[in-house]
């Protein structure tokens, strides 16, 4: 394995046996530099069948897989910042090296590809930040974000995506395009399991939503709201967000 040294960026190497990680916690920045980019939410922007469409007219809420590549990693806050103006919810994250056998495992499906080659050599040894998103018709609309694989097509076809406004100006195919992201569910599920082998799978039944609520979180909420009435603080929000801060949920 390859140990993590740039301290700054809080690598380390991916575990053999258990790959899973804890959530980071970090600040959005602002992206007014950015903003003429992006005058209207880009999930607005209609480029994808309605697959997974509910009775109702809505999409179901999905999770993917989505990883910041080596040569944008110093611009993952403000790839988080678009993240989150775009509606994805970051459930976990991690910002990792892989090694040469992880990234061809990942990857294995390229295997008979020409650029498969560089492509291992791009992605092993330097920091990548790894995440799971959450959202409505998530899978779509994370593709829909970073544009085409093909830098070339993104410049040209997609100018405001992701992969077109961040990649370097010597990037002329799928190998350094910024950006990776699952192409379905079933490779979301899979891509999932493999950075984060113990992360459950979403809850999607109304049923279980329902239950969730009721005997996991009220608990918990009733307990923060009596402690909160008992103390009668001023900024009543940020004392309640502290005070969930200090409590874990039942499993």
């Amino acid at each position: 394995m390859l140990k993590g040294s740039d301290n700054s960026l809080g690598t380390r190497a991916l575990p053999e046996k258990d790959k899973s990680v804890n959530i980071s916690t970090n600040s959005f920045c602002q992206i007014s530099d950015l903003e003429p980019f992006f005058p209207v939410t880009l999930s607005d922007v209609s480029l994808f069948g309605d697959s997974e469409v509910e009775a109702d007219g809505g999409h179901k809420f999905q999770r993917t897989l989505a990883i910041i590549k080596p040569e944008a990693v110093h611009l993952m806050y403000k790839i988080e910042c678009v993240m989150e103006r775009n509606g994805f919810i970051v459930i976990r994250k991690e910002v990792l090296r892989l090694t040469r056998e992880l990234v061809a495992e990942f990857y294995r499906e390229h295997a008979l590809e020409l650029y498969f080659p560089r492509l291992v050599d791009h992605m092993s040894g330097k920091p990548v930040a790894v995440y799971i998103l959450s959202k409505k018709n998530c899978v779509d609309e994370w593709r829909r974000l970073i544009g085409p694989a093909d830098v070339r097509l993104a410049r040209r076809d997609f100018p405001v995506s992701l992969r077109a406004i961040f990649s370097t100006k010597h990037a002329t195919d799928c190998v350094a395009n910024v950006l990776h992201g699952s192409d379905s569910l079933e490779a979301a599920k899979r891509e999932i399991s493999f950075f984060f082998p113990s992360s459950k799978e979403e809850i999607t039944d109304p049923n279980d939503i329902a239950n969730f609520i009721q005997l996991k979180l009220m608990p918990t909420i009733a307990e923060g709201l009596s402690e909160m009435a008992r103390e009668h603080p001023l900024d009543q929000l940020r004392w309640f967000a502290n005070w969930l801060k200090t409590k874990t949920l039942p499993v």
